[in-house]
């Protein structure tokens, strides 16, 4: 109910949002123009009276944002719209500010691909607030970012849109030159990322028609990859792609396809839901003669996006694949059950990974994917080991291809292995780098065990000590072998640096 003479927020910010939220919006509204904090900055309009009006009603807004992130986040820009109205005093403003900035899709030069709207409906409404200058100190950052993020032209429009002077002043020193470059401009990006790091705030608008794909599908595939990092596809979100999935007007398209390799890896499915997945998979091997290579597109491009095909996700396909199709797709996915079912350091994964590849020319892409599962899993496997466990490091690089293939073990020397020996005994990266014989493949192994041996050297510093001698003749000796290192190179890595003297003054 909403208190006689109290501001009522817009129906129109509020349309799309359910009745639940929008009471709660109201709520919040009412306490706060009637509580004891309002009136006391009302009275001396100061920054402190300020921060005690922050500190009394903003953890409930954020609550009430999460809640919807999390419960309907379809309606999340609809709820911010209503956040914007200004009997709210600006509360939440700079954090929505923040999330408008990183919602945005980037190209490879780490600029915007589209104007973005919301950012600029959010910091005009900063600009526009009684209290701007109290604002303006915690947005900066903020600013800084998505102006860097947004085009010339965008950004002079905005600021042509306000008339007061100290506002223009304010926007205007917020274009900062060193983030035209590139490089400046993705630092910046990572490091302002790690403030929201915890907090669940995007947003996607889920395409209707063909003509809505292209320019909807960029930040929907991004916000269901941020939803299942997170854990956050409830059922409501999970309909919505099922029925986006099953849409033929999508079919056949890159989009479509990377979507539903998303679907099938991640999400929570049940029977029917799997059925549906597999019935769309069949309908689409069937009917495109190209569907084998977009799916592999779309497994390399995870890759490069740094989203975990991880055995969990693989297996959640393959249960998903018809095998008795006969395309790549099936091969694939059937050396991906022994890879995933053995592990990949068994020797019937090794034996099935070096037939399968030699089947295949070197560079093709279905060789390429599987490059790439092998090396996810020794990444996973080297960036957590701990400093103390650099003796598993050394069983990952112990074998050189040569003695590896020409190991002999009997059935009857098998047969009375314990699993963890057999894990050890076939823990070897140059088995992998002999079948491949792929530069790239080796140049990436090579960089995974310089950050690992460099984070060695930082903790074991005693340099007469066990530990640092086992590492320094383990490294002088393989990495020479494996060509990562050469013998000055290795000599370099170990030699003491010495202190500069300082100069008498």
């Amino acid at each position: 109910m909403v208190l006689l003479g109290l501001p009522l927020l817009k129906l129109s910010a509020m349309k799309d949002l359910d009745l639940e939220y929008r009471n709660e919006i109201q709520t919040i509204l009412n306490d706060i123009v009637t509580s004891d904090e309002h009136a006391a900055y009302l009275e001396t309009e100061e920054d402190e009276q300020f921060q005690v009006l922050r500190a009394a009603f903003e953890p409930r807004i954020e609550a009430l944002h999460r809640k919807v992130s999390t419960e309907s986040p379809m309606q999340i820009i609809q709820l911010e719209k209503a956040l914007l109205n200004e009997d709210l005093e600006g509360l939440y403003l700079s954090k929505m500010l923040g999330y408008s900035v990183l919602r945005g899709e980037l190209d490879d030069r780490i600029k915007y691909l589209r104007p973005q709207d919301h950012f600029k409906d959010i910091l005009l409404a900063i600009c526009n607030s009684a209290n701007f200058e109290l604002i303006k100190a915690r947005i900066g950052q903020i600013v800084q970012t998505g102006f860097a993020l947004s085009s010339d032209i965008w950004i002079t429009n905005l600021i042509n849109a306000n008339t007061n002077k100290k506002v223009k002043y304010f926007l205007q020193s917020m274009k900062k030159p060193e983030l035209r470059v590139e490089s400046k401009r993705k630092s910046a990006l990572a490091k302002f990322k790690r403030q929201f790091k915890d907090n669940v705030f995007y947003y996607a608008e889920i395409p209707q028609k063909r003509e809505e794909l292209s320019k909807l599908y960029p930040e929907f595939r991004n916000f269901i990859e941020i939803r299942v990092k997170l854990n956050k596809v409830d059922e409501n979100l999970k309909s919505q792609i099922i029925t986006f999935l099953s849409n033929k007007e999508f079919h056949g398209t890159m989009e479509h396809t990377t979507i539903l390799g998303l679907a099938s890896a991640f999400l929570d499915l049940n029977a029917d839901d799997k059925k549906q997945l597999t019935e769309i998979y069949n309908s689409l091997r069937n009917s495109d003669s190209e569907f084998s290579d977009k799916h592999l597109d779309f497994i390399l491009t995870m890759r490069n996006r740094d989203v975990d095909l991880d055995n969990k996700a693989d297996n959640s396909i393959s249960s998903m694949i018809d095998k008795s199709i006969n395309d790549d797709v099936s091969d694939y996915y059937k050396l991906m059950d022994i890879v995933h079912g053995k592990g990949y350091v068994h020797r019937d994964a090794v034996d099935a990974v070096r037939a399968f590849y030699n089947s295949h020319e070197g560079l093709s892409k279905i060789n390429t994917c599987v490059r790439s599962v092998i090396y996810a899993y020794f990444k996973r496997a080297i960036i957590n080991l701990e400093e103390t466990e650099y003796p598993i490091f050394m069983e990952l690089l112990g074998a050189t291809p040569a003695s590896a293939q020409n190991e002999v073990v009997t059935e009857e020397e098998a047969s009375e292995e314990t699993a963890d020996e057999t894990v050890k005994r076939n823990l070897a990266i140059p088995v992998y780098m002999e079948i491949f014989s792929n530069q790239q493949f080796n140049q990436n192994i090579k960089d995974l065990s310089m950050i690992y041996v460099r984070k060695l050297l930082r903790f074991h510093t005693d340099k007469r000590g066990k530990d640092y001698q086992d590492i320094k003749k383990f490294v002088s000796a393989t990495f020479i072998d494996l060509g990562f290192l050469n013998s000055k190179q290795a000599v370099e890595l170990f030699k003491t640096k010495r202190k500069k003297k300082a100069v008498a003054k």
